[in-house]
């Protein structure tokens, strides 16, 4: 049976756990370029994620999937430049650094922001993607936000329909293509 928390409603032993952070954190590939790879990823964020800021799924006691997002001015990350440091260097790191910053910091502008979604890939094509979506919303209705908005990669076309399959509807086109995404935005109570 899948069930969905909030990570910070975990024991502290678990959400301290690699493997559970290496599932959050290797939902950044379209930051790959900045972040590098999966083991790099984790490396950078694995010891600064916001629980209160991600909801898992399970089934049984095996994470699925998690959905990450953004609101008052706090994501799923710290932003923290010593990791960064000490991955790339100096001069490298902190140039990174100020990269991932300037990613992150371009989001704010959304009330409530659908930051990401994974689901491992066993445990696609089976509703978890849609169950995470939904908790989200739901979870963004009950702390008193009426819109969620999303950003979702262009050549991206499977996130894109299971985002319009989730109530979600295209925004304009923005006039600066970069990075190259599409806004998305729907209501926060639950679809119809």
């Amino acid at each position: 049976m899948l069930k969905i928390v909030l990570g910070s409603s975990l024991a502290p032993e678990r959400t301290a756990d690699p493997a559970l952070s290496r599932v959050v954190t290797q939902g950044r590939g379209s930051l790959a370029f900045i972040l590098g790879d999966t083991a790099c990823r984790q490396r950078l964020l694995g010891n600064s994620i916001h629980w209160d800021r991600v909801l898992l799924a399970f089934e049984e006691d095996q994470a699925l999937g998690y959905v990450a997002f953004k609101h008052h001015l706090r994501g799923p990350f710290a932003l923290r430049a010593q990791p960064f440091v000490e991955e790339f260097g100096r001069f490298q790191g902190w140039l990174r650094f100020a990269a991932f910053c300037l990613s992150e910091y371009r989001e704010w502008r959304y009330s409530f922001l659908l930051y990401g979604l994974r689901v491992n890939k066993s445990a696609r094509n089976k509703g978890v993607g849609s169950a995470l979506v939904q908790a989200c919303c739901a979870h963004a209705a009950q702390d008193g936000f009426k819109d969620v908005y999303l950003e979702v990669p262009l050549d991206n076309q499977r996130a894109r329909d299971l985002y319009l399959h989730n109530g979600f509807r295209l925004l304009r086109k923005r006039w600066v293509p970069f990075p190259p995404v599409r806004s998305m935005h729907r209501r926060a109570e639950p679809a119809l």
